[in-house]
């Protein structure tokens, strides 16, 4: 993925979620127990995650993860990035796999688990509004979203859990 498509990958993600609940900072352990929401629905293809706080002086948040997608990971989260945005954006790298970097299988991945996290309450589902959100802010910066290579995720999906 070159620079420009990778900032304009951010650019997207700002347009789509920016003035949003997902973009919101959270208390860390309230992030993570929706990652470890999302990694225990049925749903799920991959393997376990771990999700950790990121050194005190990290800018960004990071993930590493097997070889290839839909293995097992972990995910550092910086203290100014505890929301559900980053959340996705990192679980969607373990799902894609590092390979994809930010390309178009990882778009893939991300839009399928901002639907599972954003349905994971079902008092508070989102059904497809942050999906169509992000879509939309992909179409317009001329950003592909690739085929992906595990089951499509339900329309409605996991137990109450709170936002």
């Amino acid at each position: 993925m070159s620079d420009s498509d990778r900032l304009a990958l951010y650019a997207a993600e700002l347009a789509a979620f920016d003035g949003t609940d997902l973009e919101a900072a959270r208390p860390f352990d309230q992030v993570r127990m929706l990652i470890d929401a999302v990694v225990a629905d049925p749903w799920w293809p991959g393997g376990g995650v771990e999700v950790r706080a990121a050194r005190s002086d990290a800018q960004s948040s990071s993930t590493r993860c097997a070889a290839s997608g839909g293995g097992s990971g972990t995910i550092r989260l910086a203290a100014s990035q505890t929301t559900i945005a980053t959340a996705a954006h990192e679980l969607a790298h373990v799902l894609a796999g590092p390979e994809n970097g930010h390309g178009a299988l990882y778009r893939r991945a991300y839009l399928d688990v901002v639907r599972v996290m954003t349905n994971i309450d079902s008092t508070d589902r989102r059904l497809d509004l942050h999906v169509n959100q992000l879509t939309e802010a992909f179409g317009a910066a001329g950003l592909d979203v690739g085929t992906r290579r595990w089951p499509a995720p339900p329309a409605g999906t996991g137990s109450a859990f709170a936002l």
